[in-house]
């Protein structure tokens, strides 16, 4: 085990995580109001299904759920006397939160493959193997790193087990087999389709977010800088959330934009349906069919 921060370490971490937090926090609020707009004009008409659903749990889980974390290992600890068993309990919180925001997420980026591949039976059972590789690969990781966890009496952490690694490691494989099989298909020859350059765009900028922050907060906790490795975790909350609903709602917004242009291809419901064919236009179609979204005036 590496030998504990000092109290200088540890209050200058503290101070770099809580700093983060907040930040990561306002650029989140910032980016709902944002795109606040979008939200009521393409997911507020629609009825509750499991899409909606995930738009919402996306867009505003990772912010409510970053609101109590303020109060752990900050200055403002302190005043609430949390024990062992407390500040435990807040690791386990920090722990299970990214999973279930990750998961959500995951559930959209396998859906952009699967519109991209026009639903291919091989590919979509490599997508669920996969999937289910990173969730155990998560498991595994979050059960051997939380008995290793070592906090200080404001509930920072001064040391984590390096099963956390099977924690990032299963993260990474995923997100690097759903950017190949982006690529490949953009580079197969459909990158001129207005919905493939999308899910590419979309796609390589969330890839490379993610990627940067889970490496880089992976080689912190595994240097002399580790004190610093969780002022990394807001904004991995953060960018999951951007990237999951960002998708969601600019796959809407093109198919809205086709639908008053009387093109094909309108994303209209919370259904995902995908068709296995591209028409005379050469238009990837991602259809999802109810009630055609009303036009703007």
């Amino acid at each position: 085990m590496r030998p504990a921060p000092t109290a200088t370490e540890a209050a200058e971490g503290s101070q770099a995580v809580e700093h983060s937090s907040v930040s990561a926090l306002c650029f989140l609020l910032y980016d709902i109001c944002l795109t606040f707009e979008d939200e009521v004009d393409i997911f507020w008409p629609r009825e509750w299904t499991f899409i909606k659903f995930d738009f919402f749990f996306l867009r505003y889980f990772p912010f409510l759920a970053q609101i109590p974390l303020l109060l752990v290992g900050s200055e403002l600890t302190e005043r609430f006397h949390f024990s062992r068993r407390g500040c435990f309990i807040w690791q386990v919180y920090e722990g299970v939160v990214p999973v279930l925001i990750i998961v959500a997420c995951d559930l959209v980026f396998l859906a952009r493959i699967h519109a991209l591949y026009f639903g291919n039976n091989y590919i979509k059972g490599l997508l669920l193997f996969c999937f289910a590789l990173e969730i155990i690969g998560i498991c595994v990781g979050l059960g051997f790193a939380l008995p290793g966890i070592h906090f200080n009496e404001i509930c920072f952490v001064t040391d984590v087990s390096t099963g956390i690694l099977f924690y990032g490691g299963a993260v990474i494989v995923f997100q690097t087999v759903l950017f190949v099989l982006t690529l490949y298909k953009y580079i197969e020859g459909v990158r001129a389709v207005p919905t493939v350059k999308l899910l590419m765009r979309d796609g390589t900028w969330a890839f490379f977010a993610l990627f940067a922050l889970i490496v880089l907060q992976a080689f912190l906790y595994s240097s002399k800088y580790h004190n610093f490795a969780a002022a990394l975790y807001p904004w991995i909350l953060t960018s999951y959330s951007v990237s999951g609903y960002r998708i969601l709602l600019n796959i809407n917004s093109l198919t809205r934009q086709s639908y008053d242009a009387n093109t094909s291809g309108a994303l209209a419901s919370n259904d995902i349906e995908f068709h296995h064919s591209l028409d005379d236009d050469d238009e990837l179609s991602i259809e999802i069919p109810t009630l055609p979204l009303s036009r703007r005036d």
